[in-house]
């Protein structure tokens, strides 16, 4: 079975994206919730990016790069144009999660102009192309904002646009969305440990890294054996230290922790991985790699014999189960931590995404990328929306980076977890849902909700 995965399991699951994205799949809404409690309880944190003592220190921090000097370029009288860059084959929805925010705020304009979406840039998982895709948005297509959803923004995007004065947003798990004047992260700053190790916020974890799992597996803290899988990149080794601090500080035990996994696209052989991972007998996995691998090794390692809970960040995605029978028995039984408002829990906030995805001609499913696309959009808006007619790279920085901006704070209820900046750009939102695979359905094991995180020196 375990040659078979590797032979097929990665060819199937890039099918199984595309025919998400062509198909008409009736919306699963409304699954079965259910709650487990861990019987210890964990540490007190210091808060997140909406309020308390981490917050508070925050707000104090230097942030890197220039401050706004007055820029216009992108905006005129009429229009704010806005670029976004993307890896297709990983974010399905991504466009229309963005198309359908911005054509809300469009509806009656902000401060007289309207938003112009440049087409959005597939770097195809390449760095390099990342780098000259922001370069030609900034530099020929002259945007205000790039909107990302990418692991391969590194530096040479991230810092032509800081220099540049070009706000970006992104899903904030690379380097220059902790620290940077220039970079928000739909959800903060997920990555503190990226921060420089003089700052005091370096060893800040979230707590829903960990605390959500816990409780979704009905084990106290103190029984579960945890082993993390990662990918060989900068995200996969940053990541890995931050789930270790927490489980270590939560009271389990690590029995695995290795970010050797290959960035290649074909041609992996899951075994030796498995193989590892099982000696330590652990009962709790996270798999922490690209979506492409992640079926694929959650289905070796039950092949070879693992009988314990599996869970990973990327695999949420509504409809994406009942496109493909082979994705959906890979994952069976197996749990993703998503930091998006899922779908099946409901509420004001998922209603809204619907209803703005199915105004705009888009298929009503919130998958990863649409909801992320809707965030990060969503994000932008209500800056734009509080600077008004005066709107510069000066106006912006002073507004948002001025200590009193709050993201999604009109937004309904059930949002992601508000953002008070500058704070967002050292810390995380840390909120987060665990959704369980059932059949071809999701069902809700951990509501959305926002947890508080530690300061967990190394």
């Amino acid at each position: 079975m375990s040659r078979q995965i590797r032979r097929h399991g990665r060819r199937g699951i890039i099918v199984a994206l595309s025919v998400l994205m062509a198909a008409t799949i009736a919306v699963v809404i409304g699954s079965s919730v259910h709650s487990s409690a861990a019987t210890s309880a964990p540490p007190t944190g210091g808060g997140n990016a909406s309020g308390g003592s981490l917050a508070t220190l925050a707000k104090k921090q230097s942030l890197i790069g220039p401050k706004g000097s007055g820029l216009t370029r992108g905006i005129t009288s009429t229009q704010i144009k806005v670029g976004c860059i993307y890896t297709s084959a990983n974010y399905a929805g991504y466009i229309d999660g963005i198309n359908a925010r911005f054509a809300q705020a469009n509806k009656k304009g902000i401060a007289g102009r309207k938003i112009s979406l440049v087409p959005c840039k597939d770097d195809t998982g390449g760095v390099q192309t990342d780098v000259q895709e922001t370069q030609q948005l900034v530099n020929q297509n002259q945007v205000f904002s790039v909107l990302s959803l990418t692991e391969f923004m590194l530096n040479g995007s991230t810092n032509f646009m800081t220099s540049n004065q070009v706000p970006y947003m992104g899903w904030g798990f690379n380097p220059g969305f902790c620290g940077y004047r220039w970079g928000f992260g739909w959800n903060g700053c997920l990555s503190p440990i990226l921060l420089p190790t003089s700052s005091p916020l370096h060893n800040v974890v979230a707590g829903s890294l960990g605390e959500a799992m816990i409780q979704a597996s009905g084990m106290p803290a103190s029984k579960i054996r945890f082993a993390v899988q990662a990918e060989n990149s900068p995200s996969g080794t940053s990541g890995n230290a931050q789930y270790v601090a927490l489980f270590k500080k939560l009271g389990a035990t690590v029995v695995y922790n290795q970010a050797n996994f290959p960035t290649t696209s074909t041609g992996i052989d899951y075994t030796p991985y498995v193989q590892a991972i099982t000696a330590t007998n652990p009962n709790l996995v996270y798999i922490s790699t690209p979506f492409a691998d992640v079926a694929p090794l959650a289905a070796a390692l039950k092949a070879g014999g693992y009988k314990g809970a599996i869970m990973d960040f990327v695999t949420y995605s509504p409809g994406l189960l009942a496109s493909s029978a082979q994705l959906a028995s890979a994952l069976q039984g197996d749990y993703t931590n998503t930091q998006v408002v899922p779908q099946e829990g409901g509420g004001a906030w998922v209603s809204q995404e619907v209803a703005a995805l199915k105004a705009n001609g888009s298929k009503p499913f919130l998958t990863l990328g649409a909801s992320i696309g809707y965030a990060e959009a969503n994000v932008l808006v209500e800056m734009l929306q509080s600077i008004g007619k005066n709107l510069n790279t000066k106006t912006f920085d002073e507004k948002v980076n001025g200590g009193s901006f709050v993201s999604y704070k009109t937004a309904p209820s059930g949002s992601p977890g508000k953002l008070l900046w500058p704070a967002a750009h050292f810390i995380p939102a840390d909120c987060a849902a665990v959704v369980k695979v059932s059949g071809t359905n999701y069902t809700t094991s951990e509501p959305f909700k926002c947890y508080s995180s530690y300061n967990i020196p190394s």
